[in-house]
């Protein structure tokens, strides 16, 4: 069973190249068109651009390298649209789960969303129902709704002294269900535990720790702010629709 479990793997990898070019496909695209979409704000959320100091150039708030697919995508949103465009259209070089997973329609599904509705794109070789880990992730967080959670002052953190926000995703049975084992989503500071008190205020405040987001079961946050630290949580529905709740969680995916 096992074995031919195995060959309906390796003959479905096997499809993505015999029912395929093993070429790009040609984009049509106006240069216009294109440089108005990097322009866009959407574009700009999506990659996290921000006014640099000489307000003229834009800056990525997103310092991981891995986050571009041109070589200076960090300060140019038309580059970055660019080799995003051939990257979706890319062949792959070998089959593999990892090949599959490292190709730009798996690691960028937000970006395709909104490039495929703009420039009404042909479908490229490889569809997100191809995307293993993509996939496993989103059958796992089942997103459906949204809530943003505040937890209230802890006076014993200096960290915690105004309180922390996260987002706590739902699936669309939850009114059935406990939200409880709803996945809650964090983004905080990788903090170094040599750092002194002085150095660690100077950090904090300009942004000198590595932020990281995570991904855990809500009620290890209750856990973590009711039980042990016994701080209130107060939870605010966010109106998002079923369609803008996937959006927002394949950009998370991206990140």
């Amino acid at each position: 069973m096992i074995l031919l479990k195995r060959l309906a793997a390796v003959f479905w990898l096997l499809s993505l190249f015999l029912t395929h070019p093993c070429f790009a496909a040609t984009i049509t695209t106006d240069d216009q068109q294109i440089q108005t979409l990097a322009a866009s704000p959407q574009w700009h959320r999506l990659l996290h651009y921000e006014p640099g100091f000489s307000g003229h150039r834009v800056e990525s708030q997103v310092d991981d390298a891995r986050f571009f697919l041109a070589a200076d995508g960090k300060h140019n949103p038309v580059a970055e649209l660019k080799a995003t465009l051939a990257a979706f259209y890319a062949a792959l070089t070998e089959p593999g789960e990892e090949q599959l997973n490292q190709h730009a329609m798996c690691r960028f599904p937000a970006r395709w969303q909104f490039l495929h509705e703009q420039l009404k794109l042909p479908l490229p070789p490889l569809t997100q129902q191809q995307c293993p880990e993509f996939n496993q992730w989103m059958n796992t967080l089942k997103p459906h709704s949204i809530s943003l959670i505040f937890a209230s002052s802890y006076l014993n953190s200096p960290s915690s002294m105004f309180g922390h926000t996260f987002l706590r995703v739902d699936p669309a049975n939850v009114e059935t269900g406990s939200t409880w084992l709803s996945y809650a989503i964090n983004f905080g500071a990788e903090l170094n535990s040599d750092d002194n008190s002085l150095l660690y205020a100077y950090k904090g405040l300009f942004g000198g720790y590595p932020g990281f987001f995570s991904v855990i079961r809500y009620y290890e946050k209750i856990k973590e702010y009711s039980r042990i630290e016994n701080r209130d949580l107060w939870e605010y529905n966010l109106n998002l629709t079923p369609a803008e709740t996937r959006t927002m969680i394949s950009h998370l995916w991206e990140l």
